[in-house]
């Protein structure tokens, strides 16, 4: 952790306001149950993104803001603390505000920015809480994976069923009407193949934790339900159409494969024959991903288009998407252009290819970018790296203070990052609700374990 006078002084602030509480707290039940209130509007605000606007999700989220600085002001003994890359999503969070108050368009600005700062100050609240409260982590993980599960069979019905298509992106041309993807959307709103596919693709990991914890408590019966959650939420992935969220989807599950083998030969070495499942197991995975390639010709169709480039409509489109967005950049590389979609859609029209309309620049980095300049892109990628440094060095210790369900937690973040983040390069729902809470309050869970971690590092120094 970060030791700091910003803090120190911070922590100072809210000691001496606890004090002054104290009374009102002790003769309030509400207050004394003020952490229950933001779990349950933690678990509203990943509950609400599967059917209600981005309107409302964010005010459940800005009620998690509200309530964890009423804790910090009343409740005896709460305290902030800062990580290496807390700091540097603070150094993002600085920039982005130094980005909109310079860019040529303010009014439009400051409202996509005041979109980064619920992101941003619910990761932080949610960070607060989940420092201590960790037995809660495990009901997020239930709580998502629940969700994503749903999702993926009403996705999986909607293909079957044949919904009424809404996305007009699958070039037909080069593939016979039979063979096209009937585009699974979900309930989420607006509705959006692509969406649907990034929001499981973020919700993955936490189905993937759930497989973790039940096969180290050795609960067979619920693991088996897990890992058909698993199967269905990877099916429904499938039928989104989305080719963006297949490579995140794939990213997932290699990175899974790698972490899993590296588990295994840091803290069960020793153990041959786990060695021996888990190399059964990795085949078997290859082996289903393979047979739906076999079996399904309509989805390797729909994967293979990705490299057709310019022969494909949509990927065409994006490519003159991100010619455009790179000139935007280069233009504007200092600062960038200010934040939020309303923004872009005003300067991009200086430079967009005519007939090739955008609301973004369909990548996330080159988002970033755009948006806030390259020192933006630095911070960001900064707090990435700080954190899976610190993941890895987290996950290659061996001692008692590291249990196999933290060391779920930190490599369900990571999984979480890998798969975002890939589908982000080819697309930009990285920045809708949906997607945004399910990645931050996993980051969140994983830095309260890597937070406790050193902390127990501090004291026995």
């Amino acid at each position: 952790m970060i030791e700091s006078c910003l803090i120190d002084l911070k922590n100072k602030i809210y000691g001496y306001f606890q004090k002054k509480f104290e009374k009102i707290y002790n003769n309030s039940l509400i207050l004394q149950k003020i952490d229950d209130i933001i779990f349950l509007f933690i678990g509203i605000t990943l509950f609400a993104s599967t059917f209600m606007p981005s309107e409302s999700i964010g005010a459940f989220a800005i009620a998690v803001v509200l309530l964890t600085f009423v804790k910090l002001f009343v409740k005896p003994n709460a305290k902030v603390a800062m990580t290496s890359w807390d700091a540097a999503i603070a150094v993002y969070f600085i920039i982005c505000f130094i980005s909109t108050i310079n860019s040529t368009l303010v009014p439009q600005s400051i409202h996509g920015f005041l979109k980064t700062v619920i992101y941003i100050f619910y990761y932080f609240c949610a960070v607060n809480y989940f420092q201590t409260n960790q037995n809660k982590i495990k009901y997020i993980f239930l709580l998502v994976g629940s969700l994503c599960c749903v999702e993926g069979v009403i996705a999986i019905y909607q293909n079957f069923a044949g919904v009424e298509q809404i996305s007009t992106w699958q070039d037909s041309r080069y593939v016979n009407p039979e063979d096209t993807i009937a585009r699974a959307y979900g309930t989420l709103k607006p509705y959006n193949p692509n969406l649907l596919g990034g929001y499981l693709v973020a919700g993955m990991s936490y189905v993937a934790g759930i497989v973790a914890m039940f096969l180290v408590n050795k609960n067979w019966k619920r693991l088996i339900f897990a890992i058909a959650a698993l199967l269905v939420c990877s099916l429904a992935v499938f039928v989104t159409g989305s080719r963006g969220a297949y490579l995140g989807l794939g990213a997932i599950f290699a990175v899974m494969i790698l972490l899993v083998t590296f588990i295994i030969n840091i803290d069960f070495s020793q153990a041959e024959k786990l060695k021996s499942i888990w190399h059964k197991v990795v085949a078997s995975i290859i082996g289903l991903f393979v047979l739906v390639l076999i079996a399904v010709p309509k989805i390797t169709k729909r994967i293979l288009s990705i490299f057709i480039l310019r022969g494909d409509s949509s990927t065409s489109f994006r490519m003159n998407v991100y010619h455009s967005s790179w000139q935007m950049f280069c233009d504007n590389w200092l600062l960038g252009i200010g934040a939020g979609n309303q923004t872009f859609r005003e300067i991009y029209g200086l430079y967009m290819l005519t007939g090739f309309d955008a609301l973004s620049t369909y990548s996330v980095p080159l988002e970033i970018a755009v948006e806030s300049g390259i020192f933006g892109l630095i911070a960001f990628f900064a707090f990435l790296g700080l954190f899976l440094f610190d993941s890895y060095k987290f996950l290659k210790s061996v001692n008692n203070t590291n249990s196999l369900a933290d060391k779920i937690v930190v490599c369900c973040a990571i999984l979480t990052i890998a798969g975002v983040m890939t589908h982000g390069l080819f697309d930009t729902i990285y920045f809708r609700p949906q997607v945004q809470f399910l990645f931050w309050t996993m980051i969140a869970m994983a830095s309260s374990v890597l937070v406790k971690k050193e902390i127990k590092d501090t004291c026995e120094e």
